[in-house]
C-alpha cells in the first residue's frame, strides 16, 4: 500500500504550516490556517492533499487562528462541493471557537463532528491510520486575565450590568440594543460544554454525542433548552428568512437576542499527534505457494491480504506459510512547538521519548516551530535521541525561505508589472531562509526545511520526494508560449501606452489631500487562483484603514509592502470596517489584529484600533477572544447601525471619540440589500469623500448619501448579461455599479469583487471605462487588481491601461459549467 505525507502549507506569509497524509481513498489534514484553500487552488495539478470527497478527518495542534484560520472557509467550500462531512479534533477550546463562528458558518445539512483532545482521549483509528494525541503544556504559562476568579467576575458583571453603552474602560459595548437587556449567560444548570454542543448541533447536521457525564435528566433539560441556545435556526443572521427583512427594527434587534456563549478560559494546551500507518503484509512467495499446491487466482489474493484459507483436501494454509513476515505500520509524529516554553514538556513527555518506539522506530517527525526552537540545546538533544534514520522536516518562518507560493497570481503580477511598475509592484519574496538549517550545528543527519508540496513517502519505499515542489519562481513568459503572439501584442500596446501615463514614485509620502488605494482582494466568494477574497487598504497621510479583510489579507499586505515596511503600515491602522457577515469579507481580521497587538506590546501607550461592523460580527470577535489573545481588550468596537445615515439618535461620546481618534470627519452607514445587516459606507477624511458599497444591489439611499464622492469603491460581481443572477444573489452588474457612481456625481470609480467567472479580467466594454455625470463631469473608471497601488490624485491614469489588458486577458472568462463553486454558494449561509 502506497501512502505518504505532504507539506501543504509551509510557514510563509501566504500559508500557515499544515500537513496532509495521503491514502488512495482518504485524506487526513493536520492544521488548516489562512491561505490553505487558495494554495490548493493554485497547485491543484500537483497537490494530492485535499479532496472534497476524501478529506474527512482534520486534526489541529493548537486552538489558534494560525492553525484554524482556514477551517471555516474549508468547511463552506467542501460542503458546497458535495463533501460527505468531516470530523475535527483539537485541544481544549476548539468547540468554543467553532461555535463562535455560528454568525457566519452555517451548514445544517453538512455533517461536522467536533472533538476536544484530553489526556484521557482514546486514539482515533480506522483502516489506514491510528492517531494518538499527546497534550503538551508550557513550563511557565503566561498570566492572562482569564483565571477562574476573573472569569467569574466577568460572568457576574455581564449578568447584572445595566444597558450602558459604555463599559468600564470607556469603550463601546457590543450590546447596542437599548430595548433589550444584554443576553444572559447560561443558567447554573447548563454547562458550557452543553451549550456548545447545542450550538454545533444546529450549525451542522451531526456533532459528537452528548457528554458522557450527562445524566438522563440533564439530557432532557438540555434538549428542552436547545430552542433557547445561542443560535436560532429560524432567524439565523444569514438565513433566507432573515434576508427578507431590511428594516433595522426587524433585522438587528431580533438577532441581538442570540445569546453570548459562556466565556471560556484561554487554553495554552497543544496537541502533538503520534500517527501509525497500516500494517504492511509481507511479499507473497509464489514458489512456496506452488510447492503447497495452492492454485492461482483469488485464493492466493486472500492469503496475500493476511487471511487463512482451506484447500479442497482439508489443509489450512496460513498467510505466514506463503508470505514474508509483515511489517508494522510506519510511525510518524506531527509536533507543534510555537515557543521556548513548550520545550520542557516535549523533551520530558514519556510518550515522546525515542525509547518508547524501540520495537518500531519513528520514521519521520514534522516540526512546526516558532522562533529560536531549533537552536535550543535541549530540543536538539531530544531530536538526536531518535537516531540517524529518522527523517526530520522543519516548518518555520526562520528556516523556510519566504519564496513565492502562489505562482499563478505572481505570474499575473509580473504581467501587470510590465505595463506599470509603480501601479503593479512585484510581490515581495526571499529565495533564502533567514537562518538556513546548514548554518545551525548539532542538528540530526536527516533534516530538511519544509517547502510547499514536499513529500515523505512511507511505502513502498521510504524517501523524501521534492518532485512536486515548485522551483524558485520566475516569470514564465517566453517567446515559445502558446499565447506568445497575444503577449507580444500586449507588450507592444503597453510600450505605446506607458509614456502617456505617469504614476510618480510610489514610495513618496502621502500628502494630506491624497490617499493611496491598495486592493488586496478583488474576488467574490472564495479565494481564487488569480484573485483573493475581499479587502481594500486605504493609506492616508495620518493613518490607514481596511474596507473588509477576507482570509489571507495580511499575507497580501506583506507581499505588497515587504518585510521592512509591513509593520510600519500596520502601526498606522486606525480602523477596520466590515460590511457584512459573509465569511469572504472578514476571515482575515483576527490575523491582522493579532499582528498589530504584537507590535503594540513593544511600545507603551499604543493607540487602539477601531473595528466597525454588524453587531453579530463584533460578538464573534468577543467570543473568539475568550480562547486566543489578539488584543481584543484594546479595541474600540462600534456597531455599524450606530452610524446609520438616517438615524436621529444624538451623537454619543464614543462616536465623538471615534471621529477624533481616526480623523474621519463624517462616517455614515447605509443598510443595503444583500444579507441581514449588510452595510455600505460613506466617509470623509481630509476633504476626501469615499463611498464603499460592500456587497449589494443598487441602492438609491447609497446614491443619496454618497453624492459628490471623490471615490466610489463598488462591487461589480457580474457582467450585464447575468442580470437575473445578480438579482437572485443580490449583487450588482458592471453597468449598475457605473450607473450608481454616475448618479452620485462621483469623480472616480473603482470596480471590484468580481465573480470567479472572470478570473483575470472582467468582461467590460472599453466604452464603459468613462462616464459623464449629470453636470457633465467625467467619471474615471478603474478595474481593481490584487496588490495594485494607485493614488487618488493619479486615478485618472488607470483608464489608458485597460486597452493592453483587454488584449491580453479579454477572453478569459470561464464557462458557466466550469465554475465549481459559484459566488455566494461558497459563503452564504443557506
Amino acid at each position: 500500500m502506497k501512502y505518504q505525507l505532504q507539506i501543504v502549507g509551509a510557514a510563509t506569509v501566504d500559508t500557515r504550516a499544515s500537513v496532509a497524509v495521503v491514502f488512495d481513498a482518504q485524506r487526513y489534514l493536520f492544521n488548516c490556517g489562512e491561505g490553505t484553500q487558495r494554495f490548493l487552488n493554485d497547485r491543484a495539478k500537483t497537490c494530492m492533499a485535499v479532496s472534497g470527497a476524501k478529506t474527512r478527518q482534520l486534526f489541529f495542534t493548537r486552538n489558534a487562528w494560525a492553525c484554524i484560520g482556514g477551517l471555516p472557509g474549508m468547511i463552506l467550500t467542501l460542503a458546497d462541493a458535495g463533501g460527505k462531512g468531516m470530523t475535527v479534533r483539537g485541544p481544549s477550546g476548539l468547540r468554543h471557537s467553532i461555535a463562535a463562528m455560528r454568525q457566519f458558518l452555517y451548514r445544517p445539512t453538512h455533517p461536522v463532528t467536533v472533538y476536544e483532545n484530553t489526556s484521557g482521549s482514546m486514539p482515533y483509528s480506522d483502516e489506514n491510520l491510528t492517531v494518538t494525541s499527546v497534550i503538551l503544556h508550557p513550563s511557565q504559562p503566561a498570566r492572562t486575565p482569564d483565571t477562574d476568579a476573573q472569569l467569574q467576575a466577568v460572568q457576574t458583571q455581564q449578568e447584572t450590568q445595566s444597558n450602558s453603552n459604555v463599559n468600564s474602560n470607556g469603550k463601546r459595548e457590543i450590546y447596542a440594543d437599548t430595548n433589550h437587556q444584554p443576553p444572559q449567560l447560561s443558567s447554573p444548570l447548563t454547562s458550557r460544554e452543553e451549550i456548545e454542543h447545542s450550538v454545533l448541533s444546529k450549525m451542522f447536521k451531526f456533532v459528537e454525542p452528548a457528554p458522557l457525564s450527562e445524566s438522563a435528566a440533564t439530557a432532557a433539560k438540555r434538549a428542552k433548552r436547545d430552542s433557547d441556545s445561542p443560535i436560532n435556526v429560524g432567524f439565523h443572521p444569514l438565513s433566507s428568512k432573515s434576508e427578507q427583512h431590511h428594516a433595522v427594527s426587524q433585522n438587528d434587534t431580533r438577532r441581538a437576542n442570540l445569546k453570548r456563549l459562556t466565556p471560556h478560559t484561554k487554553s495554552t494546551a497543544i496537541s502533538a499527534y503520534i500517527c501509525k500507518g497500516p500494517k504492511v503484509n509481507g511479499k507473497f512467495d509464489n514458489a512456496a505457494a506452488k510447492a503447497l499446491g495452492i492454485p492461482s487466482g483469488p485464493i492466493r489474493g486472500n492469503l496475500s491480504k493476511g487471511m487463512s484459507i482451506t484447500l479442497d483436501d482439508g489443509r489450512t494454509i496460513r498467510p505466514q506459510d506463503v508470505c514474508a513476515p509483515s511489517k508494522e505500520g510506519a510511525i510518524f509524529i506531527i509536533l507543534d512547538c510555537p515557543s521556548l516554553e513548550y520545550i520542557d514538556s516535549i523533551v520530558s513527555h514519556p510518550q515522546l521519548q525515542a525509547n518508547a518506539f524501540e520495537s518500531n522506530p519513528v520514521q519521520c517527525i514534522v516540526h512546526l516551530l516558532g522562533p529560536e526552537i531549533l537552536q535550543h540545546e535541549a530540543y536538539q538533544k531530544w531530536m538526536n535521541t531518535f537516531g540517524d534514520k529518522t527523517q526530520h522536516i522543519v516548518s518555520s518562518e526562520e528556516h523556510s525561505p519566504l519564496e513565492i507560493t502562489l505562482t499563478a497570481t505572481a505570474q499575473i503580477q509580473h504581467d501587470l508589472n510590465y505595463l506599470s511598475e509603480p501601479c503593479f509592484p512585484l510581490p515581495f519574496s526571499e529565495a533564502e531562509a533567514r537562518l538556513p538549517l546548514n548554518t545551525i550545528s548539532g542538528l540530526p543527519k536527516l533534516i530538511t526545511a519544509a517547502r510547499p508540496l514536499t513529500i515523505y513517502q512511507f511505502e513502498p519505499k521510504r524517501l523524501v520526494d521534492q518532485s512536486a515542489v515548485a522551483p524558485t519562481f520566475k516569470s514564465k513568459r517566453t517567446t515559445h508560449d502558446k499565447d506568445s503572439e497575444t503577449f507580444e501584442k500586449y507588450k507592444a500596446e503597453a510600450d505605446a501606452v506607458r509614456p502617456s501615463v505617469s504614476f510618480g514614485n510610489p514610495s513618496r509620502p502621502v500628502s494630506d489631500d491624497d490617499v493611496v488605494i491598495v486592493p488586496l482582494g478583488t474576488a467574490a466568494a472564495i479565494p481564487g487562483k488569480y484573485r483573493n477574497v475581499s479587502s481594500t487598504y486605504l493609506r492616508f497621510s495620518d493613518g490607514s484603514m481596511f474596507f473588509d479583510a477576507g482570509e489571507g489579507t495580511l499575507g497580501q499586505l506583506y507581499r505588497h509592502y515587504g518585510r521592512d515596511k509591513l509593520d510600519d503600515e500596520l502601526r498606522m491602522v486606525k480602523c477596520i470596517f466590515i460590511s457584512h457577515l459573509h465569511a469572504d469579507h472578514h476571515l482575515g481580521v483576527v490575523n491582522i489584529l493579532k499582528r498589530i497587538h504584537e507590535l503594540q506590546t513593544e511600545v507603551s501607550n499604543a493607540s487602539p484600533v477601531c473595528v466597525v461592523g454588524p453587531l453579530l460580527y463584533l460578538r464573534w470577535l468577543e467570543e473568539y477572544a475568550d480562547v486566543e489573545e489578539f488584543g481584543f481588550e484594546k479595541l474600540l468596537l462600534f456597531d455599524s447601525r450606530d452610524f446609520l445615515w438616517n438615524s436621529r439618535s444624538p451623537q454619543g461620546e464614543n462616536e465623538v471619540k471615534f471621529r477624533n481618534f481616526t480623523g474621519i470627519t463624517s462616517f455614515e452607514t447605509v443598510l443595503v440589500k444583500h444579507c441581514a445587516a449588510a452595510y455600505a459606507l460613506v466617509m470623509e477624511k481630509n476633504g476626501i469623500k469615499i463611498s464603499f458599497s460592500g456587497d449589494c444591489r443598487p441602492s438609491d439611499e447609497f446614491v443619496q448619501v454618497g453624492r459628490d464622492s471623490t471615490l466610489v469603491i463598488h462591487e461589480a460581481t457580474l457582467e450585464d448579461d447575468k442580470m437575473t443572477e445578480a438579482v437572485l444573489k443580490k449583487h450588482c452588474t458592471t453597468s449598475e455599479a457605473i450607473d450608481i457612481a454616475t448618479r452620485m456625481n462621483a469623480k472616480n470609480l473603482l470596480l471590484t469583487h468580481f465573480s470567479q467567472r472572470y478570473p483575470k479580467l472582467p468582461l467590460l466594454d472599453a466604452s464603459k471605462m468613462s462616464s459623464t455625470a449629470e453636470d457633465g463631469r467625467s467619471l474615471a473608471v478603474g478595474i481593481a487588481f490584487d496588490s495594485m497601488r494607485v493614488r487618488l490624485s493619479e486615478f485618472n491614469q488607470l483608464e489608458p491601461l485597460y486597452g493592453p489588458l483587454n488584449t491580453l486577458w479579454g477572453q478569459t472568462a470561464v464557462k458557466d459549467e466550469d465554475i465549481l463553486v459559484e459566488d455566494e454558494k461558497a459563503v452564504s449561509a443557506v
